[in-house]
């Protein structure tokens, strides 16, 4: 049977991520190789909207659980690590996110919908409605290739553009640099373990609430 509260939530966050996806892909233009995807907030908004759908095919059909959990334990944390990075920073200096000669502030209802909705929808959907959901050490080596890949994707876009798409990189050498990105995978790392505690105290495995009443009558 259709979790209709688990459909209404995803479906809601697949709609905001495909409105901000749509708006700053094709209404802020970045010119250079790589374009938006040169951003972490847009790769991340991307894996965090393959999740939505394929949740939602799921839900629908029974389909796809696998490709769903390895998706949804990639996008969870990253989307919290874009967030708890993201909105420090920019409340800090604006400046240290957006290249040279890029003038724009976004709409506070995009900026939302880019940069905290998604991590709110992704945490609802896996510790409120995914009551199944179990640690594996593949999603943490997931989480360390993913971390590892951007940090290769982002050397790529700084070779070809001549400028790293967020000026605050440029700030680093490049030891500190690869420290930086190592200390970000280590910290979605730490991010996902914090969901998978929150996890076992959400959702209780039966045996142990059948133990913990035992306990309780002794």
């Amino acid at each position: 049977m259709v979790d209709i509260g688990n459909l209404l939530v995803v479906t809601a966050g697949l709609c905001v991520n495909l409105y901000g996806l749509y708006t700053v892909i094709y209404g802020i233009p970045l010119l250079g190789y790589g374009g938006q995807f040169q951003y972490l907030t847009i790769i991340g908004l991307t894996i965090a909207t393959a999740s939505f759908v394929v949740r939602i095919i799921h839900l629908l059909t029974g389909f796809l659980k696998p490709v769903y959990e390895t998706l949804s334990a990639i996008a969870t944390p990253v989307e919290g690590l874009i967030s708890i990075l993201y909105w420090p920073i920019v409340l800090y200096d604006r400046s240290l996110l957006l290249p040279e000669g890029l003038d724009y502030d976004l709409p506070l209802v995009l900026d939302l919908s880019i940069h905290l909705i998604p991590t709110i929808v992704c945490w609802i959907d896996l510790l409120v409605y995914n009551k199944d959901f179990k640690r594996s050490p593949t999603h943490i080596l997931a989480i360390y290739i993913f971390g590892l890949s951007y940090f290769y994707w982002a050397n790529l876009c700084f070779e070809n553009n001549g400028y790293w798409v967020y000026p605050l990189l440029d700030k680093f050498t490049d030891m500190q640099r690869a420290v930086f990105f190592l200390f970000c995978s280590w910290g979605g790392a730490l991010i996902y373990k914090a969901i998978v505690k929150a996890h076992s105290l959400i959702h209780v495995p039966t045996e142990v609430k059948q133990m913990q009443e035992v306990k309780k009558t002794q």
